[in-house]
């Protein structure tokens, strides 16, 4: 289970989405522990954008299934197509053939989701992912042992003393909308 090969990391500065923290946090610990690292996620503090991201993934999500709209239409006499493609140009409906065209103005000037998303701010916590049991308590005893001047964890974008902790609970106990909280 998840609390068997994962650990979390407490105590991370704030970080711009804009940096490779995973892959900078997972290279760090390796250093360390000269133990393997499957993967870091970190927990990102995405409350002021949830709505955007929310959208954003619904439209992945709707992207993804393969028949979102049920049966296709059936074909239409060249009056009635005329008279639709009207309705589309002035309402200012997507043409079905292009998925990514906007429906509105207001659509086409929103920034991008990757900007919103490189916008965004780590939290202070990060889940870092081992292949076995065994190799994550040993980087957690290791990250946690004191170094030379009584120094615990380790530094990262200027925020010194981040440290490893075992988790005790298990993912589908975790009230995960209220994490950041």
């Amino acid at each position: 289970t998840m609390k068997d090969f994962v650990a979390m990391i407490i105590g991370l500065p704030s970080v711009s989405g804009e940096k490779p923290v995973e892959e900078d946090l997972k290279a760090k610990i390796q250093a360390i522990t000269e133990q393997e690292v499957v993967g870091v996620s970190v927990a990102w503090d995405y409350a002021e954008h949830e709505e955007d991201i929310t959208k954003a993934l619904e439209k992945v999500v709707s992207e993804m299934d393969p028949d979102p709209n049920g049966p296709p239409a059936p074909s239409m006499n060249p009056v009635r197509q005329a008279l639709f493609n009207t309705e589309k140009s002035v309402f200012g409906l997507p043409d079905a053939a292009d998925p990514d065209a906007a429906t509105s103005e207001a659509e086409e000037e929103r920034d991008p989701i990757e900007s919103v998303m490189s916008n965004l701010r780590s939290s202070p916590r990060a889940f870092v992912v081992f292949p076995s049991q065994e190799v994550m308590e040993e980087s957690v005893r290791l990250v946690n042992m004191p170094r030379s001047g009584g120094q615990v964890g380790f530094e990262y974008e200027g925020a010194q003393g981040i440290t490893l902790e075992m988790l005790e609970a298990e993912p589908d106990t975790v009230q995960w909308v209220n994490f950041g909280h």
